[in-house]
Formats: structure tokens, sequence, C-alpha cells
């Protein structure tokens, strides 16, 4: 017999939700790629050549694939529920005690992810503009900033996403143009470091385009549910596949192997050198349209766990939690910003991350499956 959950249309917090609580599929592209294109662009490219070389460019691509795979099983598990987050979907699949274990551990997962992100912020924009600036108002400016986007309606982040999003145009803009520069040469052969190197360099992939997980837990606010919501999630993973994969290939390109084993950021190196009549330092430009991907990021983690906290303190609005988990992310980013000390931390994170964009869902997807649970059309 059929375990059915029973749906009267698209919820919020059991409740039915207003179209200002929905997003288009526009809009839920957009959220999902901003989500995904973050903080760990600027040190990907030489991250990817420590282990893969010159082919690391190619590593995007196989991981653009895996990722694709990944986002199957999380658009099936929310296709099962489409009207659920995952924390109102869980207890209906492995009951209410594992489901609070299963949401706490996504809150603190993802105000884990905010915390990385504010103290990658921190020490990128101390390294390279507000040199002197103390650090807690560093962090103050993306917290702030971010934590008022997040406590607005769903559709507000949509609509501010998509608007972002037209900036990626000069960033990829101001890349091109170090091609004149380029020298092929860097990169030959293709290949040359064997397939098996290659794959294992996925990870560093997979991880610097972690966000597509969001998708468990803004679905139920999609209008059009369906192939057009896995569309929109295909095409923001194609988007940001070849985004990341033309920026690494740029830096390949610009810079020999000896300088990338010895440069940090590739990206900002590479535009610091680049000038116009009327623009001499390029690199800056580059830098504050990356902030604003990181803010998004940051915005979309933060919403997580206090959509999170929301549920599980059962309150009915998201204000008071969403502060929360701006203000615990806030104190933990205080602690310790030297680099070695953040890629410690990111390291620890990134193996967690697999769990939880696809070790869990992929649990919940087949029990759902074996149980036959899912909601009432």
């Amino acid at each position: 017999m059929h375990n059915i959950v029973s749906r009267s249309g698209v919820q919020e917090g059991g409740k039915r939700m207003k179209t200002t609580s929905t997003i288009n599929n526009a809009q839920f592209f957009f959220i999902i790629f901003q989500t995904q294109v973050g903080v760990g662009v600027l040190s990907l490219p030489s991250s990817l050549y420590a282990d893969a070389g010159t082919d690391g460019w190619i590593t995007l691509l196989i991981t653009g694939g895996a990722i694709q795979l990944i986002i199957f099983i999380l658009y099936f598990l929310s296709e099962r529920f489409p009207s659920l987050s995952l924390y109102e979907f869980a207890p209906k699949i492995i009951g209410k005690y594992a489901a609070f274990v299963i949401s706490v551990l996504y809150i603190a997962f993802a105000i884990a992810t905010a915390v990385i992100v504010l103290e990658l912020f921190e020490t990128t924009i101390k390294t390279w503009i507000l040199f002197r600036t103390p650090m807690l108002v560093i962090l103050l400016l993306l917290t702030v900033s971010g934590t008022y986007l997040a406590v607005g309606k769903i559709k507000v982040m949509g609509r501010f996403y998509q608007f972002v999003s037209i900036l990626i145009l000069p960033l990829i803009v101001m890349s091109a143009y170090t091609l004149k520069d380029a020298d092929i040469r860097y990169i030959l052969p293709i290949g040359q470091n064997g397939f098996g190197t290659i794959l294992k360099a996925t990870q560093k992939g997979i991880v610097s385009m972690l966000g597509f997980e969001i998708v468990l837990f803004i679905y139920p606010y999609v209008q059009n549910k369906g192939k057009a919501a896995l569309k929109s999630l295909t095409l923001a993973n194609i988007a940001v596949t070849s985004l990341y994969t033309f920026l690494t290939f740029t830096t390949f390109v610009f810079f020999s192997p000896n300088q990338l084993e010895m440069i940090p950021d590739p990206l900002v190196y590479m535009l610091k050198g680049v000038s116009f009549i009327i623009v001499d330092r390029v690199d800056l430009i580059f830098l504050s349209i990356w902030i604003i991907s990181v803010m998004t990021s940051y915005v979309s983690y933060v919403y997580i766990a206090g959509r999170g906290i929301q549920r599980l303190t059962k309150r009915k609005k998201t204000t008071l939690p969403i502060l929360t988990a701006a203000i615990i992310a806030l104190i933990f980013s205080t602690f310790s910003h030297d680099r070695y000390t953040v890629e410690m931390i990111s390291g620890y994170h990134a193996k967690a991350s697999y769990f939880f964009a696809f070790g869990f869902p992929l649990i919940l997807l087949l029990i759902s499956l074996l149980f036959k649970k899912k909601e009432e059309f």
C-alpha cells in the first residue's frame, strides 16, 4: 500500500503560498547559477593545476557532467514532494527523529558554508583592496547586506539574482581581453597528465561548483515544475560549467606552468596587468563583480539555514531564524583568518559536502522509492 502525503497546492510552512512567495523559472535558473558561482572561482585555476596540471580545464567539463547526474537525483527527489522542502519531506520518508538529525546537519552545513564564504571574502578583500580595514568591518559589510536580502521574500531574492547576473558579461569580456597575450603552447599537449589524474581532480571541481543543492529548499516555490524546472537546473549547470571552464582555460594559456605554481589567485593577477585608456585597475572592477557573486552565495546558505531553524522552532516568520543563522556565522568567522587555517577548514568542509549534496539526497530518494512515499497530485 502506498504511503501518500496529501497535497493541497504549493505550500510554505504548511500553508498555501502567495504569488509573492513564488519564483518563475528564469529566477529559479539565476538562483541556482548565482549560488554556484561563488568565492572559490579566484583560486580554482591554481587548485586544479596542482592536481591536474594544465589539463585542469578538461576536469571542469567532466565535473559539469558529474554534477548533472547529481542534479537528476535532486530533481527526482524534489519532484516526489513538489510542495515541500527537504526540511518538510524528510520526516515523511525517514521519520521525525532521523529527519530532525538530518535537518540539524543541513543547518550546520549551511552555516559552515556561510562561515567559509565570510572568511575567504575577508582575506581576499584585505589582501587586494582594503589593506588596513579592520576584519570585523569587512565581515559586517557582507553580513549586513546579505542578511537584509535573505530575510526578504524568495521572489525578491530571485529578482536580485537575475538583475546582478548581467555583471557576469563584463567579467567574461575582461577575461577574454587577456587572450591577446595568450600562448596556447602552455596547455599542449592536451591530456598530457593522463585521464586518471584529470578524473581525480574532479573532486575539487565539484566542491567549487557547489550550490545546486539549494534546489532541495526552493523547489516548492517554483511556479512551473516538472520538465521546465529540470531545464532551468540543467541550463544553470551548463552556464556555470562553461564560465568556470572559460576562466580556467584563460588563466592556463596566459600564465606559464611555472607561474601557476606560485600564484594563489591567478584570475586577479591576470587582470592586474590589464589597463584601458579610462580604466587603470581592471582587477578592482573584477573584484567588485566577484563581491556580488560572493554575496549571493552567502545569502543562499544563510537562507537555507534560516529556513531550517524556522522549521525546527515552528516559527511563522523567517526573519529571526535567518538573523540567528547570520549571527552564528559572523561569530565563527571572526575566529581565524590566516590563509592556511581557512584552507584547512575548507578541506574538511569539502569532504562533508559530498554527503549533503549527493549522499543524503540519494538515500532519501532510494527510501522514498522503496517504500513508495510521495505526494498526491
